[in-house]
């Protein structure tokens, strides 16, 4: 799975996914379930019943990866 921007979505990674009807979002880690779907650890949500885990959405933006790096796309926003 990629994001947004193309970056592979890969375990470890902190991500950002929204839903793209509305205003609704989520921060959270990345990780595997038993049958290789990528879902993420909750850690930060506007959702009104707070989600511990929860499915990566179509509308991702990978913002670190697992290895510390910050994708170029993130990089170049940031510094500007």
């Amino acid at each position: 799975m990629r994001d947004s921007f193309g970056t592979r979505i890969e375990e470890g990674d902190y991500v950002l996914s929204a839903a793209s009807s509305s205003s609704l979002f989520k921060l959270g880690v990345v990780y595997l379930a038993p049958s290789g779907r990528p879902m993420m650890e909750v850690t930060l949500s506007n959702w009104d019943r707070p989600q511990r885990r929860s499915e990566v959405g179509s509308n991702v933006l990978v913002l670190r990866k697992a290895d510390g790096t910050v994708p170029p796309h993130v990089a170049g926003e940031v510094a500007g």
